[in-house]
């Protein structure tokens, strides 16, 4: 599976939104509400793996807030990571551990 199967596996479950992470606060497109991650949950994850070029691999997150909207958020497999997500991702992986 690839990304692009992977991001329409997740609209198919209802993962329609896109969340960007900046700073303390993640965002959803066409939306005006902002989380921290303490409204989020990480209800799946899927990665992908290129199997060529390890710049190619990523991790989709299908992640749900308390108010019931539905997302997903990519994170790159590398030391190219953006420092926010990998935040985010890290705080969201400890609260439900």
């Amino acid at each position: 599976m690839n990304l692009s199967d992977l991001q329409e596996m997740a609209r198919n479950r209802g993962f329609s939104h896109v969340f960007s992470a900046s700073g303390a606060l993640v965002t959803c497109d066409g939306k005006q509400a902002k989380y921290h991650a303490d409204d989020l949950t990480i209800i799946d994850s899927r990665s992908v793996d290129a199997g060529t070029d390890p710049g190619d691999d990523a991790t989709l997150y299908m992640i749900e807030a308390n108010d019931g909207t539905r997302g997903m958020l990519i994170v790159p497999d590398s030391f190219h990571t953006d420092a926010d997500k990998a935040d985010l991702i890290d705080h969201l992986r400890r609260k439900h551990s």
